[in-house]
């Protein structure tokens, strides 16, 4: 038997899982005592993971996974693999800039850390989800300055140029491919549509088709949305609500945000 599980969310049955040594509720009186002890949590506030999605701006090309036969490549060539970024160094850091001033946010007075985020303290609720709003509104305004007028389409081209660019480098003169050394927005949606349409995958990629490289990094770039308003829009700033183990609180006394910074350790 195999398990999936979900590092933001912790399971509600811990018995089915593989992992878990935790001891199951077996009577309604530690059920009662657990519930009524999640309920007290929910008063003082509640665990959340902080995430802001849609910045992931960077694939890894690495010619080693791909099971290209080897008198396709250069015997010489090194490394054999490269992070490829969407954005330059500078956009880069400003961005991640973001992702610390939202932790900024968490301190002593409004919440504690715990190993997968924090718990937020429901007096400052509110206060959370303006920043969160304002945080948002902050992102988009600084990616509309930096990025627009085409600037998005051309960063999107050049990391796929860059990937090209790697590939020929690479190639020896036995690879049947066709290495373009300028591409168009055209190319990548329109190379984009045939995979959707032909249900074509990473994994099924024939690395004899001279149209190879460009196949094999329009699927590496697939999370890179094709105009800057998507972009815009896949960028948000979430607040995970994490659930816990009613098996966690049976045998507890939650009082005050002491004994819950006592269970978040023990856990």
């Amino acid at each position: 038997m195999s398990e999936l599980t979900n590092p933001q969310q912790l399971s509600f049955f811990s018995e089915l899982s593989l992992k878990s040594d935790i001891k199951s509720i077996t009577n309604l009186s530690q059920f009662d005592n657990a519930l009524n002890n999640l309920i007290k949590i929910s008063e003082f506030g509640a665990f959340i993971q902080l995430k802001i999605q849609g910045l992931h701006t960077m694939y890894t090309l690495d010619l080693q996974e791909l099971d290209v036969p080897e008198n396709f490549l250069k015997s010489n060539h090194s490394p054999t693999s490269m992070n490829i970024s969407l954005f330059p160094e500078e956009i880069r850091d400003n961005l991640q800039r973001f992702s610390d001033e939202a932790k900024s946010f968490f301190t002593d007075k409004n919440s504690f850390p715990t190993p997968s985020g924090f718990f937020l303290y429901r007096s400052h609720f509110t206060l959370w989800k303006h920043f969160a709003e304002k945080m948002k509104k902050s992102i988009d305004e600084y990616i509309y300055s930096a990025l627009s007028h085409g600037s998005y389409t051309q960063h999107l081209i050049q990391s796929i140029i860059d990937g090209l660019h790697f590939i020929r480098s690479a190639a020896s003169p036995d690879a049947p491919w066709e290495i373009s050394k300028s591409i168009h927005l055209k190319d990548i949606e329109t190379a984009r549509n045939k995979q959707e349409g032909t249900y074509e995958t990473l994994h099924n990629l024939k690395n004899t088709d001279p149209r190879f490289p460009l196949k094999l990094l329009v699927f590496k770039t697939q999370h890179f949305p094709l105009s800057l308003s998507h972009f815009i829009s896949h960028v948000q700033v979430y607040s995970i609500f994490k659930s816990i183990h009613l098996e966690f609180l049976a045998d507890r006394s939650i009082e005050s945000i002491r004994d819950i910074k006592e269970l978040v350790q023990d856990i």
